[in-house]
Parts: C-alpha cells; structure tokens; sequence
C-alpha cells in the first residue's frame, strides 16, 4: 500500500520511529544512504552516466544532512563533490555532524553562488535545501541560485520535495527547483501527485528510512 504524509504526519511518523529506539541520527543516514545507493546502482546499470563532479545545494537544517550523508558516500567512490551552502553556515546539529564527517575528502565549499559553479563540468546537482516544512515564497538569494541551476545542462536530483515546492498544497514558489529524480523519504507527499508537484518532480522513487 503506497504511504502518502503531510509535513506534519511525517514529522510524528519520525518521532514515533525516535520514540521506539531508531535515532534521528540514524534516519538522516538511512535517507543519505539509500540515495547514493539508488544513484550508484543505476550508474551499475547504465542508466545514469557516472559523474565526474556533483553540486550539492545544501541549507541549514536536515534536508542539507541528507545531502552531507550522500557527499560523503560519493566522494568514497572517488566521485568529485561540490558543496553550495545558501543559507550560511550555521547548521541544525545533525548537519553540522554530517559536514564534519567529510574532513577526510578532499571536497570544495562554496557559500558564494556565482554563475561559475554552474558550468559544464557538473554533471548532477542535488537539491538539499528546504525539506517538507517549508511555505512560500523563496528568499531572492536561493531563488537566483535554483534559477541558475534549472539553467544548467545537468542532471538534477531533489531530496523529499523540490525547494519551492509546497509539501501540503502544491504551491510552487518562483523559481522552484525542476528535478528530474526525487527521493521521496519514507512515505510519497501530497504534492507529488498533483500537476504543480509532478511538473517539478520528475521520476519519484520512495526509500524506506526506518520510519
């Protein structure tokens, strides 16, 4: 039976998984994990080309963990990564966790959005800033950079919903971010099956995260 949450029926779905022993910790895992492993297999497969460099747009809170957890996993394969952090660096703690795990790696950050970054030489860019709980429209800021990266000629992958996207309703910001994947964690959202969601979704693949 396919699962559909609100934000907030995913949030009680991950506090009840906390309440019986699973961490936060160890959801942010599974869901970084189990997107690198889909992304790896399909390149075993021959239905993505491997990439020679990967954008990650990463906030502040959970969603840019996730995206941590995945830079990690690619730089492992000797993938080369980028990281784009448009909201500062002050992240949640559990992203903070993530990002200093990538010490070992020889990864560049950026908090500077230039044109520059979105050249030829990225072959995918993962969206990794704002996850189920955001509404409305989009700060100018990572509006220009969601616009640069619908702009540029690679493939593009989001995390649970597009940033833009409205969870709930729908409701798309300007600028929303236009995957091609989306990696819906532990349940498929509302928007994801109405027009809006599905034009700025792409093909939506659910993982089970331990929720």
């Amino acid at each position: 039976m396919r699962r559909i949450y609100t934000a907030a029926e995913m949030r009680r779905a991950e506090q009840w998984a906390v309440n019986r022993g699973v961490s936060f910790e160890e959801l942010m895992e599974n869901a970084g994990q189990g997107v690198a492993k889909d992304l790896l297999k399909r390149i075993n497969d021959g239905r993505l080309a491997k990439p020679h460099c990967v954008l990650i747009i990463c906030g502040k809170g959970n969603n840019a963990g996730d995206g941590l957890v995945i830079a990690r996993v690619l730089a492992e394969q000797s993938i080369s990564v980028k990281l784009l952090f448009v909201l500062g660096h002050e992240l949640s703690e559990l992203a903070q966790l993530n990002l200093d795990r990538l010490a070992p790696f020889n990864i560049e950050f950026s908090d500077d959005a230039d044109e520059s970054l979105f050249n030829d030489e990225v072959d995918w860019i993962i969206d990794a800033v704002f996850g189920t709980g955001y509404i409305g429209e989009l700060p100018e800021h990572v509006a220009r950079v969601m616009a640069l990266a619908n702009q540029a000629e690679a493939y593009r992958i989001t995390l649970d919903v597009s940033t833009g996207l409205n969870c709930d309703s729908g409701q798309l910001a300007e600028h929303t971010f236009d995957a091609d994947l989306c990696y819906a964690f532990a349940a498929y959202k509302p928007a994801h099956f109405m027009p809006n969601g599905k034009s700025k979704s792409g093909e939506i693949i659910c993982l089970d995260i331990g929720v």
